[in-house]
């Protein structure tokens, strides 16, 4: 009897030794999977918004007599009907009185630590005087990050801010901002009388505002795209 005590009490502290050593084998696994999860969460959870690729085109018209190009630079040296930037920016909100003086001075692609901004140039290159739209819309967005972006358009150095309404109950624009004209369209317009030879400057900056009562938690890791489109809509002529 006392033998298979023995031996019983043998047995059960080898499968305690086993199980402890397995144990200790899968306990710092189990750390490291942990820390690994945090470690993604606080990545995650630092990237406020990511920008993509910010796309303007011009839809051709029917006359060929009729016509827009556009090109990053005012000189035309490579004029195209589509311009696509392969924008891929991680930006977090900032307070958008700090944003530089100097944004509609620089041609092409010149983001900054946490804004994106872009400048480039629509010309006529028909034959004929033109009217034609303007269209900023928004592309795509994630987790209403459309809530908190500003969107700073400048025309021929005119600067207007866009903003989402207001949803505190409170009827109009954010402060010092001019409403989407829609849910998905930024804004919209008209160039009129745009003659042969014309130029447009155009300057689109976007960023994050964190004086927005919206700038909150759960738009952490969204995404926010615009794109922006011109097309004639009728020769100055033909009225």
């Amino acid at each position: 009897m006392a033998q298979n005590i023995l031996t019983a009490n043998i047995r059960r502290t080898a499968y305690e030794v086993k199980r402890y050593r397995t144990w200790m084998r899968v306990v710092p696994i189990g750390i490291i999977i942990a820390l690994l999860i945090l470690v993604i969460g606080y990545v995650v959870s630092a990237l406020y918004m990511r920008f993509g690729a910010f796309t303007v085109r011009v839809n051709k018209y029917d006359n060929l007599d009729y016509g827009l190009s556009l090109c990053e630079s005012p000189d035309f040296d490579n004029p195209t009907s589509r311009l696509t930037i392969g924008i891929d920016e991680e930006i977090t909100n900032i307070d958008g009185k700090t944003l530089p003086d100097y944004l509609d001075n620089i041609d092409g692609e010149h983001n900054g630590e946490n804004y994106v901004a872009y400048t480039f140039y629509c010309k006529n290159t028909g034959k004929n005087a033109v009217h034609y739209n303007y269209e900023l819309y928004i592309a795509n967005e994630t987790l209403e990050m459309e809530k908190a972006v500003r969107v700073r358009v400048y025309i021929n150095g005119e600067a207007t801010d866009y903003a989402y309404p207001r949803t505190d109950g409170v009827e109009g624009p954010e402060p010092d901002t001019v409403a989407f004209k829609t849910a998905k369209t930024v804004t919209s317009g008209t160039i009129y009388n745009c003659k042969p030879g014309d130029i447009t400057k155009y300057t689109i900056v976007i960023w994050l505002e964190g004086n927005d009562p919206e700038c909150v938690d759960k738009i952490i890791g969204g995404k926010f795209k615009v794109d922006m489109v011109m097309e004639v809509v009728s020769g100055v002529d033909d009225e």
